[in-house]
């Protein structure tokens, strides 16, 4: 029998033990919900706070006066429900288009970011061709057979980029040589690059290519185009970056801007 009184003794004990690790787990695991709900609403808050000083800022590129901004990338500091949040315009006046960009100064700015001139020349062919439909069936199947010789299952689609991303698919562009020109890519340029806004990278594209940097061409139902990027960061805790591409038309226009494109967040 006591024996028996023992073996009872001993499950009871292990039986409290198993009741309290289930609570140990219980607790924790509701800690943890806790701490994540919290991250995923100071992340919302945070994102909230960025969008809201875009907005702002779009309201300051547009107003005249002395609270009018300029797209020169000085850097705002705003606050919003008491998450601060730092905003930056700039133009991207200086940018080139890829979509837009000639072939020449598109070879331009790869010599001047570091390509040599027959391979820039190559990159920036292979671009023209990207995006460009093929004028007939052959060409389009000897664009193919090309990329296929060279190792790639996929050619040219015959149309526009749509992120920048997809350079590193066109044929003949390294990733060390794509990464040294894109800071000065955008698909929201809306012609060709002005040489009063332009970095020196593009200055000389456009003086290797014998461009002005003057164009016919426009991204269509836009005016100068600029970008602004906004980062809330709550202290301690976390940053979230939001980059809004913004036609500004004016103050005078049936739509004073237009938002093209909004990207980030958490």
């Amino acid at each position: 029998m006591p024996r028996n009184k023992g073996f009872a003794l001993l499950i009871v004990l292990w039986s409290l033990v198993l009741i309290g690790l289930l609570i140990t787990q219980v607790v924790a695991g509701g800690r943890t919900a806790l701490l994540l709900a919290g991250n995923v609403r100071a992340a919302a808050q945070a994102q909230a706070a960025a969008d809201g000083a875009i907005q702002e800022a779009i309201f300051h590129l547009l107003i005249n006066g002395a609270d009018q901004w300029q797209a020169d990338g000085t850097e705002h500091v705003l606050h919003a429900g008491g998450i601060p949040v730092t905003v930056r315009i700039d133009s991207l006046a200086g940018m080139i288009n890829p979509n837009l960009a000639s072939t020449a100064l598109l070879a331009g700015l790869f010599e001047a970011t570091g390509a040599g001139p027959a391979q820039a020349k190559r990159i920036a062919t292979a671009i023209t061709q990207w995006r460009s439909p093929p004028q007939n069936k052959q060409q389009g199947q000897e664009r193919l057979a090309a990329y296929q010789r060279a190792g790639l299952a996929y050619g040219p689609p015959g149309h526009d980029f749509a992120d920048l991303s997809e350079l590193a698919d066109v044929m003949f562009i390294s990733p060390p040589v794509l990464e040294s020109a894109l800071p000065y890519l955008s698909l929201y340029q809306s012609g060709d690059p002005d040489p009063a806004m332009a970095p020196p990278p593009v200055r000389e594209a456009l003086a290797l290519s014998g461009q002005s940097g003057t164009s016919t061409k426009a991204y269509t139902g836009t005016s100068p185009v600029v970008s602004i990027e906004a980062v809330a960061g709550i202290p301690g805790r976390l940053a979230v970056r939001r980059q809004a591409f913004v036609s500004i038309i004016g103050q005078n226009g049936a739509q004073p801007f237009k938002m093209l494109a909004l990207t980030g967040g958490y």
